[in-house]
């Protein structure tokens, strides 16, 4: 049955697909021309609270959108002359951006940063949050770049960034001498009466909306419950996502992307959805009926029966967001949920009302409950496979030296400082002063090879990443290898030993 936005089925079809996923609440808000239509199901905090139209959630990487359209606005602004798509960063940022070659340095654009296609991968492992003792902030970010290592040409793949849109912010608030965090409120915000939409934990304090901020949370499958992810303060993710808002407050950016109106200009708007570099497919990710994804500026563009759709996903621990459109339809709409299997609520309601709004018969859909049932299981057994590498080999060689040797403070220029403790004969790093926090656990597999056990300290899930330690003749431990950054696969970060 096609089952229309505003009415009493689809509110029980959304009740019932929540319940048999067991997430515990969902806000959606749909653009239909000038009308926006928000509500909130499930609830907000395991206690009862109930999520509505007004309850906060974490947008994570759909804010992306909103530092692409704050620097479109300086594009547009005669005041700033020098800021233009195709600008190199470092003749706007000489003393702070620098990338470890010198071509990369001078020849990456604005746009390059804003499209993920830099050459540099993620390296999201080397920024520091608020239990460091110098916490990053966005200067602090854009100055380590110069120390951490690209793996690809300019402009030839798509390597997604969070470090860019960091430093995207930098550059504006370098430019107009004015924090991101008002800039974005008084230029995009504001002006669309967006008055529920706070930058980072910090502005939602400010705000006093603290009691409007719903909860993440992660399900332990061997306990077979819910446990909390609190949201806490992000400096250094500054651009790449940290904004709090309601589906009834983002769904007027919704709209205005729909629309192509105010703050942005049309040829804003247009640079905003024009495609610089193509996603490529992961092997689980083709989606049915779906052509190539672009990246644009701060958004994705694909096609789905022959319709452009254009928007943005977002994850963060304990929470899942979701906001697309389609020009042509003159329709919109955003999704967030407070729990990591919102993700497949997210898709499975969005292909139902996509499939709607174009009026597709129901015996032409893809049955989206299935595939993305099919789709987490295939993702919980990929989890669950164990990789040979990380096992040790039947004739195992042993450890040049005692594992004690080992322990010590270890740096790179990028990733800092790296110490390994020796305790109870296990050998450990604690990390819970980066962004993300997390420990290691190294596990011997053959003479100076390593698993090294990443165990995330918000969702508590694990993985088992290369490691590798170099070891003179005689004895002395010189240095330390371990894959550190997803983006660079089996490639090892590499710390010198200090002490």
């Amino acid at each position: 049955m096609i089952m229309s936005y505003a009415t009493s089925a689809f509110d029980e079809h959304v009740r019932k697909t929540i319940d048999e996923w067991n997430v515990p609440g969902l806000g959606i808000a749909v653009v239909q021309g000038d009308q926006i239509h928000a509500n909130g199901y499930g609830v907000a905090h395991l206690n009862g609270e109930l999520c509505t139209e007004d309850t906060l959630f974490d947008c994570a990487s759909t804010s992306k959108s909103f530092t692409a359209a704050c620097v479109a606005l300086l594009v547009d602004d005669e005041a700033y002359p020098d800021v233009q798509w195709r600008t190199p960063v470092s003749k706007l940022l000489p003393d702070d951006f620098g990338l470890p070659d010198p071509y990369l340095t001078a020849n990456v654009t604005i746009e390059d940063i804003l499209s993920h296609r830099t050459g540099v991968p993620g390296h999201d492992n080397a920024l520091f949050g608020q239990k460091a003792v110098q916490p990053d902030t966005a200067k602090s970010v854009t100055r380590k770049l110069r120390d951490l290592p690209f793996n690809k040409p300019l402009r030839t793949d798509y390597q997604y960034s969070n470090i860019m849109y960091t430093v995207a912010t930098h550059l504006i608030e370098t430019v107009t001498g004015e924090s991101y965090s008002e800039f974005v409120r008084k230029r995009i915000w504001e002006p669309l009466g967006m008055s529920n939409t706070y930058q980072d934990i910090t502005g939602v304090e400010a705000g006093n909306a603290k009691d409007r901020l719903a909860m993440g949370y992660h399900w332990d499958k061997e306990n077979k419950e819910y446990f909390t992810i609190p949201s806490y303060v992000q400096p250094e993710g500054q651009g790449a996502g940290c904004v709090f808002s309601s589906v009834g407050d983002y769904a007027k950016w919704v709209r205005a992307l729909v629309q192509r109106s105010c703050p942005l200009s049309e040829e804003a708007h247009k640079e905003m959805i024009k495609g610089r570099i193509i996603v490529p497919y992961e092997s689980n990710d083709v989606l049915p009926l779906y052509g190539h994804s672009l990246y644009a500026l701060g958004l994705i563009v694909e096609s789905y029966r022959g319709h452009v759709v254009v928007g943005h996903g977002g994850s963060f621990d304990g929470f899942k967001a979701l906001m697309r459109f389609l020009p042509g339809q003159d329709w919109g709409v955003v999704m967030f949920g407070n729990s990591d299997d919102a993700f497949y609520v997210l898709q499975i309601l969005f292909h139902q009302l996509m499939d709607d709004v174009l009026k597709v018969p129901q015996e032409e859909r893809t049955d989206s409950p299935a595939y993305w049932r099919k789709y987490h299981t295939d993702e919980e057994k990929e989890e669950e496979e164990e990789d040979p590498e990380m096992l040790p080999p039947e004739s195992p060689a042993p450890l040049p030296v005692p594992l004690g040797k080992l322990a010590g403070s270890y740096f790179n220029a990028g990733y800092r400082t790296l110490v390994l403790a020796h305790n109870d004969g296990r050998l450990k790093a604690d990390c819970t002063d980066r962004c993300m926090p997390f420990d290691l656990e190294f596990h011997h597999l053959s003479e100076n090879k390593f698993a090294a056990e990443y165990k995330d300290l918000l969702d508590r899930s694990r993985r088992k990443l290369k490691a590798e330690f170099e070891i003179r003749e005689d004895g002395v431990v010189q240095s330390m290898g371990i894959a550190l950054c997803d983006g660079m696969k089996d490639e090892l970060i590499w710390f010198q030993k200090r002490r």
